[in-house]
C-alpha cells in the first residue's frame, strides 16, 4: 500500500480564513445583513441549502473578478503550497472537497495544480453574480463525496489521506487510512482524526506522516 490520493478541505486547511462566507461578507460589506440569519444557520435551524441561497443573494451584481481578488488576498497556511507540490511531484493525486465556494476553489486549483475540486457553486452571468447558487457539498455530505471519488479513481480507502479542520471533515477522516486535523475547531474533530497538527501550519504534515506510517508516502 502507498498513498495515492490526498483529499484536503480548503478553508482553514489550505487557506487561512476559516469561514469563506464570513470572510467574503466582511470584505464586501454585507456581513451586517448576513448576521440576521447566521446564528440560525450555525445552529441548524436554517437548512443549509437555504443558508447558501441567502448568502448568495447578498452578492448579486458583484463581479467575479472582484471576488477572485478578495480570495487571492486570503493567504495560504504556511507549508500548504509546498506540501501539495511535493505530493503531486511524487505522483499522488490531490483533491479539494469544500463546503466553501467554487470561485475560490477554482483559483486554488489553478495555482496548485489540483487534480479535482468540488465546492458549492455561485452562479455568474456575463462575469457578475446572479444572486443564485447550487449546493454541491451539503453540510455533512463530504463522506459520500469522498466515497464517490474513490470509486471513480479506483483508489481504496487504505491508499487515501484526508486533511481538514472542521466538523464536516470528520466524515472524510472515517473513509481514509489517516485523517489529519489541522488546528482542529473542536474536540470532536480532534478525536475523529488519526493525526493532529495543533497549529495552523502544514509544514509538519509530511514529516509526521512519515513518522506515523513509515514507507507509506511515495516520497
Amino acid at each position: 500500500m502507498s498513498l495515492r490520493l490526498a483529499i484536503f478541505d480548503l478553508d482553514g486547511t489550505l487557506k487561512q480564513a476559516r469561514d469563506p462566507y464570513v470572510y467574503l461578507h466582511q470584505r464586501l460589506g454585507t456581513w451586517e445583513v448576513a448576521q440576521a440569519f447566521f446564528d440560525q444557520g450555525v445552529s441548524g435551524q436554517l437548512p443549509y441549502s437555504e443558508w447558501l441561497r441567502l448568502d448568495a443573494s447578498l452578492w448579486k451584481g458583484v463581479s467575479r473578478a472582484a471576488m477572485e481578488a478578495i480570495f487571492r488576498d486570503n493567504p495560504y497556511l504556511p507549508g500548504a503550497q509546498e506540501t501539495v507540490r511535493t505530493l503531486r511531484e511524487a505522483g499522488v493525486r490531490v483533491a479539494v472537497v469544500s463546503t466553501g465556494l467554487n470561485v475560490h476553489a477554482q483559483l486554488v486549483q489553478a495555482e496548485l495544480g489540483l487534480d479535482w475540486i468540488i465546492a458549492n457553486e455561485l452562479l455568474f452571468e456575463d462575469g457578475y453574480a446572479t444572486g443564485a447558487a447550487r449546493e454541491r457539498v451539503p453540510e455533512g455530505g463530504k463522506g459520500q463525496i469522498v466515497e464517490q471519488l474513490q470509486a471513480e479513481l479506483g483508489v481504496p480507502p487504505a491508499d487515501c489521506l484526508a486533511v481538514g479542520d472542521g466538523r464536516s471533515d470528520a466524515a472524510m477522516f472515517a473513509r481514509v487510512r489517516i485523517g489529519v486535523a489541522v488546528n482542529p475547531s473542536s474536540d470532536q474533530v480532534r478525536s475523529a482524526a488519526g493525526l493532529v497538527l495543533d497549529s495552523p501550519d502544514l509544514r509538519p504534515l509530511l514529516p509526521k506522516l512519515r513518522d506515523t506510517v513509515p514507507d507509506w508516502l511515495p516520497l
